[in-house]
C-alpha cells in the first residue's frame, strides 16, 4: 500500500471575507479579504499608502477589535480560534507585534528591562526572562545595548529593542507593521536572517512593508494591497518575475538593489534635475559647521570636531550606521541639540543655537512631534489659503487640508512636516529619514520637492539608509563616523559603487 501524501501545514492565519470600518468613517478600510497563511510562513502585504496594508495587521494582532472598535464583518483566526474570542493576554502571547514607530510600545526605561517586560508578564522563571532576553539581544544584535537608557539609542536601535521584546516571547507568529522604518542596511539583513530563523523554527510571519528588497530571498508570498482589497497574491518567485514596470505602476518599490539604481536615472547617474556631479560647487555655502562637538553626560562625545557645509542648489545624502551620530548632528544644526564646541554659520553669519530654528528646518524621524496645529492647512499658517492648498497638493495631501495632522498616517505626517519647513521659508532643510512609512509614488513626490528646493537655493541635507530613495534625489553622500565627516564624494557611477559598500549591499 502507498504511503499517505504529506499533509499541507495547518493555517496559522485565516480571514474570510474580511471588511472593516473604522469609527466615524464614511466608507470601509477594508473590503472582502480573504487570505489563507499556513503555518511557518512568511507573506509580505503591501501596496500603495493608505490601501490597509496596516489595519489588515491590525486584524491579525487583535487590536481590531480590543483597541480599535469600528464594525467588522467577516471572520478573522489565528490557531483556529476567532480573534474575537481571545483576550488581549491571550493573544499577545501567539501574536508578537512589532509597530513601525516602537517608542509607541515601549514601557521601561532600559533595554534589557524592555525586552524582559514580556516574559515578566507571562510569569517565566527568573533564570528563563535572563536567558531569552540575551538571546533576543544576540539574534537582533544589540548585546552590547543591554545596558543603555532607551532615551540614549538611535531610531534603528530603537527598533531593533521593539524586535527583541517580542522575540523573547517566543510567539508562534509575529506581525511586522514597516519595521524597517529606522533600520540601517546591516540591522536590514540581520533581520532577514531572524524572520528566516524564525520560519525554520516553525513561526508564522506577516510584514507589512513597503521597502522590499530585504525580503527577497526570506518571503514565501507577496500580498498586494489596493484600496482596501486583495489586487495580487503571487509566490515570491512570482512577484519577483513580473515586469519592473507593472509592479511600479501599483505603486510597489524595488524588488532588487538592480533596480533601485536603473529605474527613472540618466544615463549620467544622478537623480534628474540635479546639479552635475562635475559642477563647481558655489563659492559661498548656505550653511558652514566647524568643530562641531556633542556629548551626552560622560559618554564618550557623538559628534568630535564635526566640519561640514551644505551649498544651495545640492541636495546630501548623510550616510552611516545606526547609532553613528547622524540624528544628533541634525538637530544640532538645527539649533535643537546644543553643541559643546564649534559653531554654525549661515549664509557667512555665526548663528546661535537658540537662533537656528527657522533658518535651519528639521523634518524629524518622528513628524507627529513637531506638528502643533488642529488641520494641516494651518501647519503652513505663513501662506495664504491659495498658497497652502496649492503646497499641500504638490506633496498629494489635497484631501487631507482640513484634517488634525495626528489623525494622518505617517507617510503623510512626514510630507506635511517637510511642507510645513518649506512654508517658514527656511534657508536650509534637514531630514531625518524622510522615506519612514512612504510608498513608491510619495518617495518620488518627495524627492521631487526636495530637487524643487534645491533649485530655488534651499541647501537640503538628508539623513537615510534607504538605498532607492538616495539613488533618487541625492546628489552627493557624506560618511559620517567616529564623529565627524569621514568622506564626501558625487554619487556618480564610483560613488554610487562605495555607498553600496558602505551599506554592506
Amino acid at each position: 500500500m502507498s504511503a499517505a501524501p504529506p499533509s499541507a501545514p495547518a493555517a496559522a492565519i485565516v480571514l474570510e471575507d474580511v471588511s472593516y470600518t473604522y469609527p466615524g468613517a464614511e466608507r470601509p478600510v477594508l473590503r472582502g479579504v480573504s487570505l489563507e497563511i499556513p503555518q511557518g510562513q512568511c507573506v509580505v502585504v503591501t501596496g500603495a499608502s493608505g490601501c490597509g496594508k496596516t489595519t489588515l495587521t491590525r486584524l491579525i494582532n487583535g487590536l481590531v477589535p480590543h483597541v480599535y472598535a469600528g464594525e467588522v464583518a467577516g471572520c478573522v483566526m489565528v490557531e483556529g480560534t476567532e480573534v474575537a474570542a481571545w483576550t488581549p493576554d491571550e493573544l499577545g502571547v501567539r501574536v508578537g507585534s512589532v509597530f513601525q514607530n516602537p517608542r509607541s510600545q515601549f514601557v521601561n526605561l532600559d533595554v534589557a528591562s524592555e525586552i524582559a517586560f514580556g516574559c515578566e508578564n507571562l510569569g517565566l522563571p527568573r533564570d528563563e526572562i535572563v536567558a531569552r532576553v540575551h538571546e533576543a539581544a544576540r539574534a537582533l544584535g544589540i548585546a552590547d545595548l543591554l545596558d543603555r537608557g532607551i532615551e540614549e539609542l538611535s531610531g534603528g536601535q530603537k527598533q531593533a529593542v521593539a524586535i527583541a521584546s517580542a522575540f523573547a516571547m517566543e510567539p508562534t507568529v509575529f506581525v511586522l507593521d514597516e519595521p524597517t522604518a529606522s533600520l540601517d542596511v546591516p540591522s536590514m539583513k540581520r533581520l532577514a536572517e531572524v524572520v528566516a530563523a524564525l520560519k525554520a523554527a516553525g513561526k508564522t510571519v506577516v510584514v507589512s512593508e513597503h521597502r522590499l528588497w530585504w525580503l527577497a530571498d526570506v518571503a514565501d508570498r507577496v500580498v498586494l494591497m489596493e484600496d482596501g482589497a486583495v489586487a495580487g497574491d503571487w509566490t515570491a518567485a512570482d512577484f519577483a518575475a513580473l515586469p519592473a514596470a507593472r509592479r511600479a505602476a501599483a505603486g510597489v518599490r524595488a524588488w532588487t538593489v538592480a533596480e533601485m539604481e536603473g529605474e527613472g536615472r540618466p544615463a549620467a547617474a544622478v537623480p534628474a534635475g540635479a546639479v552635475p556631479a562635475d559642477a563647481p560647487a558655489p563659492e559661498a555655502p548656505r550653511l558652514q559647521a566647524e568643530g562641531l562637538t556633542v556629548a551626552f553626560r560622560r559618554r564618550p562625545p557623538v559628534l568630535d570636531g564635526l566640519d561640514l557645509s551644505l551649498e544651495p542648489g545640492r541636495v546630501l545624502g548623510i550616510v552611516g550606521r545606526n547609532g553613528a551620530g547622524k540624528t544628533t548632528l541634525l538637530r544640532c544644526l538645527a539649533g535643537l541639540t546644543r553643541e559643546r564646541a564649534g559653531a554654525v554659520a549661515v549664509d557667512g553669519a555665526p548663528v546661535a543655537a537658540r537662533r537656528r530654528p527657522g533658518l535651519v528646518h528639521l523634518v524629524m524621524q518622528e513628524p507627529g512631534y513637531q506638528l502643533f496645529a488642529d488641520s494641516a492647512r494651518a501647519e503652513l499658517h505663513r501662506e495664504s489659503d491659495e498658497v497652502a492648498d496649492a503646497m499641500l497638493a504638490a506633496f498629494g495631501l489635497a484631501a487631507c487640508a482640513e484634517r488634525h495632522p495626528l489623525a494622518l498616517s505617517g507617510g503623510e505626517r512626514q510630507r506635511l512636516a517637510v511642507a510645513a519647513g518649506l512654508a517658514q521659508g527656511a534657508r536650509v532643510l534637514v531630514l531625518d529619514e524622510p522615506t519612514s512609512g512612504l510608498d513608491r509614488a510619495n518617495m518620488e513626490r518627495v524627492a521631487a520637492v526636495l530637487r524643487r528646493a534645491a533649485a530655488d537655493g534651499v541647501a537640503v541635507a538628508l539623513v537615510t539608509h534607504d538605498y532607492e530613495f538616495l539613488c533618487t534625489v541625492c546628489d552627493e553622500a557624506a560618511e559620517v563616523e567616529g564623529g565627524r565627516i569621514q568622506a564626501r564624494y558625487p554619487l556618480d557611477d564610483a560613488g554610487l559603487a562605495r555607498v553600496r559598500a558602505r551599506f554592506g549591499l
